[in-house]
């Protein structure tokens, strides 16, 4: 019957049910797309980089969300916090109705624990994964709705990465023997929808936490893989889509179909960059990294990958409209040079720099190995594959030989997590400040050896010196001389070029009101609508509601 349900409103394909739960028909379902791929396992594993989905977005909540359409750090678990006079002790106020969704009661003590777990398993990955290592020294819970962070030293940036940390149950994760292989299939969590009503390799939907905080209005999601952009285009085409996937030129593909109901909203928050693994002795050299990125076509890339709906990306890697108060014009303009595309500047550079051409026309490094890379992206994001191969095309021009090689999107991920690849691109992570992003990209503590899982600095560049600016602006409560500080590390991220930006990520979003409503949209901006934001479809989901029949 259930597979029945579900060809009826999408293509009909294996599931998996477990007999123990309740069905829910997908057509009470918010239908979703927010994963790619045929190939699911059931692994709800939060602190894993392959974890489906739903974990960060429906299971587990984090204590405060930085809305990014907003600019604000709204309440969420926690509904205050409070600062030391000193900057060394962070409080945080927990709701007092909170229950995880087996039914026993949520307090700070599944906070310190989940902050502790970390702590002694460095292979966790999370927000604030490495806090110890850099400013924490101990989490406690104080009473049952009051967490208390102290720090070694002051470090208000602090704030962000702790309060967006998803929090785990100490009641299940105690008795976990390896939490970082653990798969946990059966997830029990504080979010909206906990339940795995059903679960198959291309599929699954999750029901609503029966102990729910706030009110809901709608039942829980079905998610479905697509093998690649234009199957998502087809189902978001036909009407089968509620909410995300990717259409070629809404304006033109999508909107007209229902402009009653069709609708799209794609602010920029974040840089789309290439990544150059600097481990490697020829990409660890600045020269050559920036022969590559002045060898690069990105307004080719703008208008092939997103139609023409971004701009390419300034030298400091930071997005324009979310930091627009923070950006330096002097940084920019001296800057723009080594990201504008100007193939016989980058020729020479390489000629100085050493890197002569071989007998076939492929640059020979300084190891005497041909520079012959591989560029990794996940096979079905058209966008990305149509830059990489601009980039392959683009490098040849000059003496660099680049295959592009696709992948399913969790083989990618593992590749670019653990620093086991040679050429990607990534998306750098949407943050609260540009202290967050020179610090995920530039600084020696967020360099994690290869093989070692890290969400952050891919690349594996670091500088101690931008450890010593982060230390600083840290320490600083001066607005004034915070953003000097920063001024400073766009300078150093521009003569570095620790990654190479190529042009600002729309964040993709669409959205189909025939069955729910409540979408955040141009004119609503209560929330993101993207649904790859980490905690922003948590904002999302108490908003909407099913339309009457």
């Amino acid at each position: 019957m259930f597979a029945t349900v579900m060809g009826a409103a999408l293509a009909a394909g294996p599931m998996v049910v477990q007999p123990a739960l309740a069905e829910v028909p997908v057509d009470q379902l918010v239908r979703i797309v927010a994963e790619g791929g045929s190939s699911f396992t059931r692994t709800f594993n939060p602190f894993s980089p392959t974890t489906r989905w739903v974990s960060l977005r429906t299971i587990y909540e984090p204590l405060m969300i930085q809305n990014y359409a907003t600019g604000k750090l709204d309440p969420w678990l926690g509904t205050e916090y409070k600062w030391s006079d000193d900057a060394l002790t962070l409080t945080v106020t927990l709701r007092n109705d909170v229950k995880w969704s087996d039914g026993q009661p949520f307090s700070a003590d599944d906070v310190a624990f989940t902050f502790n777990l970390m702590h002694d398993n460095p292979g966790l990955i999370g927000p604030a994964a490495g806090a110890f290592d850099q400013y924490l020294k101990s989490v406690e819970a104080v009473d049952p709705t009051t967490v208390k962070f102290t720090f070694n030293t002051a470090y208000t940036p602090g704030l962000f990465s702790l309060v967006d940390q998803f929090i785990v149950p100490q009641h299940v994760w105690k008795d976990v023997k390896d939490p970082v292989t653990f798969e946990n299939p059966d997830p029990v969590g504080t979010g909206p929808f906990t339940t795995i009503d059903a679960f198959g390799t291309d599929r699954y939907q999750v029901t609503q936490n029966p102990n729910y905080w706030q009110p809901l209005k709608i039942q829980g999601v079905f998610v479905q893989g697509f093998n690649g952009n234009d199957q998502v285009s087809a189902a978001v085409l036909a009407g089968n889509i509620d909410w995300g996937g990717l259409v070629p030129d809404p304006d033109t593909t999508f909107v007209p179909l229902d402009p009653e109901h069709f609708g799209y909203w794609w602010p920029r928050t974040s840089v789309v960059q290439l990544q150059a693994n600097t481990t490697d002795p020829n990409l660890g050299d600045v020269n050559v990294r920036k022969a590559i990125s002045m060898a690069l076509d990105r307004q080719r890339m703008i208008n092939t990958g997103v139609w023409g709906k971004s701009v390419p990306a300034n030298a400091t890697g930071l997005p324009e409209a979310p930091f627009k108060d923070w950006l330096d014009a002097k940084v920019i303009a001296d800057g723009q040079g080594w990201v504008t595309m100007d193939p016989d500047a980058a020729n020479k550079l390489l000629d100085d720099s050493g890197y002569a051409k071989g007998a076939d026309g492929i640059r020979v490094g300084k190891d005497g190995k041909p520079l012959k890379y591989d560029i990794i992206v996940p096979s079905g994001w058209n966008d990305w594959v149509s830059a990489s191969q601009i980039v392959a095309e683009n490098l040849k021009d000059v003496g660099i030989d680049v295959t592009l090689r696709t992948t399913t999107a969790d083989s990618w991920t593992n590749s670019t997590f653990t620093g086991q690849f040679q050429l990607s691109l990534g998306t750098a992570q949407r943050t609260a400040t540009p202290f967050e992003f020179y610090r995920n990209n530039m600084a020696t503590t967020s360099v994690k050896p290869v093989g070692t899982a890290s969400p952050n600095n891919q690349q594996r560049y670091g500088d101690p010196k931008v450890d010593e600016l982060l230390a600083k602006f840290a320490a600083s409560t001066d607005p004034a001389a915070q953003k000097a500080i920063i001024a400073e590390l766009e300078g150093m991220f521009s003569s570095a070029a620790p990654a190479i930006p190529l042009y600002e990520q729309p964040d993709w979003g669409l959205y189909n009101t025939r069955r729910f409503t409540g979408f955040p949209n141009e004119k609503d901006p209560y929330a993101p609508l993207s649904l790859q934001m980490t905690n922003g479809p948590l904002l999302v989901w108490p908003h909407l509601e099913r339309r009457p029949e």
